[in-house]
């Protein structure tokens, strides 16, 4: 019995792996769940927002907007788009030919940081230390209480 339950459950699982990848967006109406889930719309205004305000906190100069503009461009979320595959491809060969394209797109962030992290005063490379949190990812701006902001 054994013997069968586990390359069944290995097919069950990369049954379910498959059908997510391939799903469709949810229904309208459904809850979103982050970035990634939103309307492309309503993500871009959010996104737009969020580099505004990290505009207005830093009060950046003129003399900073060119590497600022870089900055802020290298944030965007580029278009996803289906990589072509050789379908003859294992499962470890798309999983590395998809963590190198993460990997580019990430190192041309990196990049932009450190162009536009260079041209900033020590103050304000003081502010976007303290916004860059743990891990490399933005720290959320908490409430007045100390209690982290509610999801959703």
């Amino acid at each position: 019995m054994t013997q069968l339950l586990k390359p069944l459950l290995v097919a069950g699982l990369l049954l379910a792996g498959s059908a997510a990848v391939h799903a469709e967006d949810a229904a309208p109406g459904m809850p979103e769940q982050g970035m990634h889930m939103m309307d492309p719309a309503k993500r871009d205004a959010m996104m737009a927002k969020h580099l505004q305000a990290l505009h207005d906190k830093l009060k950046i100069q003129p003399k900073q907007e060119a590497a600022w503009q870089a900055f802020a461009a290298s944030m965007k979320p580029e278009k996803m788009e289906k990589p072509l595959m050789d379908d003859k491809a294992t499962a470890p060969e798309k999983m590395e030919s998809m963590m190198q394209r993460q990997q580019a797109r990430m190192q041309k962030r990196l990049d932009a940081l450190k162009a536009f992290y260079g041209q900033l005063t020590p103050e304000q490379q003081k502010i976007m230390d303290h916004l860059h949190g743990p891990h490399g990812m933005p720290r959320h701006p908490k409430k007045p209480d100390g209690a982290p902001p509610a999801n959703g």
